[in-house]
């Protein structure tokens, strides 16, 4: 556990050195909008590490560099070269990795701090299709607050077929991360860590 603590430092720091250089090239760009994007999931993901690291909470480092990998594309290539306009795919394969990887992550902590208990195995596959799903929902909802609140230059949404495909790429990006949870080994040093009685809420 204490190199798997150690290793999620060096990623955060990594992490924090990446999101910072495209902020400034963002900053450079006059990309005001983008930049507060990009510093909000920065600052959201230091804040969480964090909160990881006080209370002892367990994150496999896998989960950590997908989830990192996909507020780095959304930065870099989202906003800094612009895809969000460019490209009408790259936002449907980034709802497709972020889901998968974002459904990966809250299960662990789900598991951690609500059930502190290992799930039954096919029960755990429709849990996590259902996070996955749900946190997309979510992400949603949001984009539609930030659109008719800010009213920025670019909305999240452009449209209901728009909204419908995202829907569409996170039920898929959820089933990936339920097939690899089925096909991998995530699951096993989480059931051990439950297993020593060291989640938050015995502490």
């Amino acid at each position: 556990m204490e190199q798997t603590k150690k290793w999620g430092i060096i990623l955060t720091v990594l992490f924090i050195a990446i999101q910072s250089a495209i902020m400034f090239g963002l900053a450079a760009k006059q990309e005001l909008e983008f930049l507060r994007s990009a510093a909000m999931t920065t600052c959201l993901w230091v804040v969480y590490t964090a909160i990881e690291m006080k209370y002892g909470l367990y994150m496999s480092n896998y989960i950590r560099v997908v989830v990192m990998l996909s507020i780095i594309c959304d930065s870099f290539f989202g906003y800094y070269l612009e895809y969000y306009i460019t490209s009408s795919v790259f936002d449907k394969i980034l709802h497709i990795f972020g889901t998968y990887s974002f459904a990966l992550f809250f299960y662990f902590l789900v598991i951690q701090l609500l059930l502190k208990k290992p799930l039954n195995r096919s029960f755990a596959y429709l849990f996590i299709v259902l996070l996955g799903i749900s946190f997309g929902t979510l992400y949603e909802l949001l984009e539609f607050f930030v659109d008719y609140t800010a009213q920025p230059a670019i909305r999240g949404q452009a449209g209901l077929l728009d909204t419908d495909l995202d829907l569409l790429a996170d039920t898929i990006g959820a089933l990936f991360a339920a097939i690899h949870l089925a096909v991998g080994k995530l699951d096993v040093k989480i059931m051990q860590y439950l297993a020593e009685g060291n989640s938050l809420m015995k502490r």
